[in-house]
């Protein structure tokens, strides 16, 4: 009877978060769709080994398989990405309702976090900016994590980390993080003869993905015979668009391609500084909220007599490696993004795997929830009201503030 009426709450919690999916759908919608995002799409190993031809690759292949039009390729990726990625999650809070269904503190915090994501920037970001590439890192990774957190497989770790690399060269700041971290915590909690199997596919997982990010970011282009008009042809062939109307994109394609145009490699951050500050103004109950959980952490952990306590001070600092793309460029929801999915994943992660320390931790978070729930149901609408981040400027709240503070500072 009991095992009956916690599937029957499950249930109904799914359905909640289902709702309020489709009221995030309606207020993104028409959702963005097109731009650079679907240039870079059309890239191919046809033209070499170039940048960001990975995805590119698989739908030409699918197209002259399957005999599709190339022109509708672009629509089959985005509804198969977003399908793709909303199972995950959706699949994701499923099991952990079901796993810590006898624990009623760990499935009021699977249920909080899950609340949070979904009404937040988890899911919506990537309606709102439809099925950008930085899905597939992002699964990719995931994806890693697992199978090395589960201790089999790890050669799948090895190979999705490249294919990261391949999908985007971004991926080596952005996403990889899970992964090594993952390596990181398996070589620290094992016993000595089993976290060698650990170092033996880290080591190698780390060069090859190096190697392969510096050969893409400075030594890929195309080969010989491929011409800026060959390729703008069939680029306007793919999106469904005359060559003047995607002209605007030949100088960033020029780059990418023939190594002669900008690569979008900038120092942005001397333009941005104030936008980062407001950013971090708004976010900050989030921040002293991470902070707080993973101090809570650490001292389980030093509490329980761990040895590697330490590593539960170093496992949330992995967003670091974000840092040289705030530095590099202006994309600034989509760095964002990624430091937000490293922190929650992490905690999602190793509760869901009942890690002693985490585990207890969470328990903690939830007594100081239920003796001060305005404040976390006020900060749940406040998440709510910040909402998806924009690819570039993070939020219009966030960019509208920064201008406004442009013209009390000028």
């Amino acid at each position: 009877m009991r095992a009956r009426n916690r599937n029957k709450s499950n249930d109904k919690f799914m359905i909640l978060l289902l709702a309020v999916m489709l009221i995030q759908a309606v207020r993104y919608f028409p959702f963005k769709f097109g731009g650079w995002n679907q240039i870079q799409l059309s890239f191919t190993y046809a033209y070499g080994l170039i940048q960001r031809a990975f995805l590119g690759t698989i739908l030409d292949v699918v197209s002259t398989l399957f005999h599709i039009p190339l022109k509708y390729m672009r629509f089959l990726y985005g509804i198969v990405t977003m399908v793709l990625f909303t199972l995950l999650l959706v699949v994701s809070v499923r099991k952990a309702l079901e796993k810590s269904s006898t624990d009623s503190l760990a499935q009021k915090f699977f249920m909080g976090m899950s609340i949070l994501f979904f009404v937040g920037p988890g899911w919506d970001t990537y309606y709102n900016n439809f099925a950008l590439t930085d899905l597939w890192m992002l699964m990719l990774s995931v994806t890693g994590v697992f199978v090395v957190l589960r201790g089999k497989h790890l050669w799948v770790a090895f190979v999705v980390s490249i294919i990261g690399v391949l999908v985007h060269t971004a991926y080596v700041f952005m996403y990889f993080n899970f992964v090594l971290a993952a390596f990181a915590y398996q070589i620290l909690v094992q016993e000595k003869e089993s976290a060698k199997k650990y170092v033996c596919w880290l080591i190698p997982t780390f060069l090859s993905t190096s190697a392969m990010f510096l050969y893409m970011m400075f030594f890929s282009h195309a080969k010989e015979g491929i011409t800026i008009d060959y390729v703008m042809n069939r680029t306007a062939e793919f999106v469904g668009r005359s060559v003047e109307e995607i002209k605007h994109h030949q100088y960033t394609v020029e780059g990418y391609l023939f190594r002669n145009g900008d690569t979008g490699i900038k120092l942005e951050i001397t333009s941005y500084w104030l936008l980062f500050l407001v950013m971090v103004a708004l976010f900050s109950p989030f921040l002293y909220e991470i902070y707080r959980y993973w101090k809570e952490v650490y001292h389980c952990a030093k509490q329980s007599g761990s040895k590697n306590c330490w590593l539960y001070a170093l496992l949330p600092m992995g967003v670091l490696t974000v840092i040289p793309m705030y530095i590099m460029h202006n994309d600034y929801g989509r760095w964002t993004y990624a430091v937000f999915f490293y922190e929650f994943m992490w905690i999602w992660v190793l509760n869901l795997i009942q890690d002693t320390n985490t585990h207890e931790a969470a328990k903690r978070l939830m007594m100081r929830v239920s003796s001060n729930k305005l404040y976390y149901i006020v900060l749940i609408f406040y998440a709510a009201v910040l909402g998806a981040f924009e690819q570039n400027l993070v939020s219009p709240l966030i960019s509208t503030i920064e201008s406004y503070g442009w013209k009390i500072i000028g």
